[in-house]
């Protein structure tokens, strides 16, 4: 008997995605920062001290998801993962800003606090992937598509907490917005505990073991069979390391080279003044162009989560790939516009049409993987989906690290570094043809 998805549930679920969006949207805009001005870290070692998170998800998301399959508790396969290690992941989280308070800037306190950023990292990488599994646990595949809008909306309210409110107050207060994040978690944890009961909510499906059921899709993917397999992941490789550039290092260069900060340094004469009211000076304007990078990564937060839903819907309208192709265009216009360091009401609607586009390119990039094969692939497919967007987190931000550091430490290299990569996700997306799926059975399709 077919049975019909909870949207209720679904935005229940949603929230897990809403505290997670929190605490990496901080993460990633905060923790450079503070490596850098803290611990005086090079781009290259902070760039690498920031995959520690990606390292883990992509051996983590395959093997805790596999695990997990096979677990069942009074609480159902999933939730033992999440309620064990996401809890225990927002308390090492709050207790980071609190490490440099404790131990000054010395080697040790980089050591400990890299080992508390390892353990974060392990607490959020084990309780990711069964987050991820309940969405198709309880819902049809005929609607994931809509379901993914509203995960992504709800994750894409979380960065706009943080953008607009709690990155602010962390900019003045780190102590006090990591804080708020790790709370963030710890209720969203909360409410899908009492709000899913697997053993109640999660569809009854037994689908079938195929030969693709494992990662050796991997190396099958290369084969002339799998050739547009193979370039919608290639795209998705080159577009998240594209925008992982700019989501982590943007608050970054802003902090140390916004337009602002740049006409103080010039004004002054140096970058680094010793008399105390020019040090003042320059520590207001770089808190100032902080705080307005987050406010316009809200901004394009905003503009992804008002389109999250409505991009799967154009999606199956134009198809996906045209979606896809659209939503790259924009992004490709947005890096080069900021390129040019554009102030005011501009730099406002460049990140407008960045989130807008994003959301095309971002919800319909899983459903155009699932689309390479059926049922039976699900789970490879997802976890191939994983592996590429995290092995693209894992290279670039060391990759744009280096290239700053060998152009003099500027970090203005990244709008270049991305618009190549997003330019080369163009060009698989147009070499990539949608009806040219591997052959897989479709036998024995699950009754959902």
């Amino acid at each position: 008997m077919k049975r019909k998805a909870s949207y209720v549930k679904i935005f229940l679920l949603g929230f897990g995605f809403f505290g997670i969006s929190i605490l990496w949207s901080l993460y990633n805009s905060d923790v450079p920062i503070m490596l850098k001005s803290l611990y005086n870290l090079s781009y290259t070692a902070s760039g690498w001290v920031m995959n520690v998170d990606n390292i883990l998800a992509i051996t983590l998301i395959p093997l805790v998801g596999f695990w997990s399959d096979h677990v069942w508790t009074r609480i159902g396969r999933r939730m033992p993962f999440i309620i064990s290690t996401l809890p225990l992941g927002a308390v090492l989280f709050a207790l980071v800003p609190w490490i440099p308070l404790w131990f000054g800037s010395s080697a040790t306190s980089l050591v400990v606090f890299i080992l508390v950023l390892f353990l974060m990292n392990v607490c959020m990488g084990i309780s990711r992937s069964p987050i991820i599994a309940l969405m198709p646990d309880l819902v049809p595949p005929e609607e994931r598509s809509p379901a993914n809008g509203v995960i992504n909306f709800m994750g894409g309210f979380g960065s706009l907490l943080v953008y607009f409110v709690i990155g602010k107050i962390s900019t003045t207060n780190r102590p006090l917005g990591f804080a708020i994040a790790g709370a963030s978690v710890l209720v969203a944890a909360v409410v899908m505990f009492l709000s899913i009961h697997e053993t109640r909510d999660s569809l009854d499906r037994e689908a079938p073991q195929s030969e693709h059921a494992d990662f050796s899709l991997l190396r099958r993917m290369w084969t002339p069979k799998y050739r547009s397999l193979m370039l919608i992941c290639l795209a998705i490789f080159f577009w998240f390391i594209a925008y992982n550039a700019i989501e982590t290092y943007y608050p970054t260069y802003m902090h140390y080279e916004g337009p602002a900060v740049k006409a103080l340094i010039a004004k002054l004469g140096t970058a680094t003044p010793t008399e105390a009211t020019q040090i003042a000076q320059l520590d207001a304007a770089r808190q100032t162009s902080e705080a307005s990078a987050k406010f316009n990564f809200g901004v394009m937060s905003l503009a992804f989560m008002v389109l999250a839903i409505p991009a799967g819907f154009i999606g199956k309208a134009l198809g996906r790939k045209k979606t896809i192709l659209l939503g790259l265009v924009g992004v490709i216009l947005m890096v080069l516009l900021l390129a040019l360091n554009i102030v005011g009401a501009g730099v406002l609607a460049v990140f407008v049409m960045g989130g807008l586009s994003w959301a095309l390119v971002n919800i319909n990039s899983l459903p155009t993987v699932l689309d390479m094969g059926g049922l039976e692939m699900v789970g490879a497919l997802t976890g191939v989906y994983y592996f590429f967007s995290q092995a693209a987190s894992i290279v670039s931000p060391p990759l744009v690290g280096r290239i700053a550091d060998l152009a003099g430490g500027t970090m203005s290299v990244m709008f270049p570094y991305a618009g190549i990569f997003f330019v080369l996700a163009a060009v698989c997306m147009l070499l990539m043809r949608p009806d040219n799926k591997p052959v897989v059975s479709s036998d024995n399709v699950p009754a959902v």
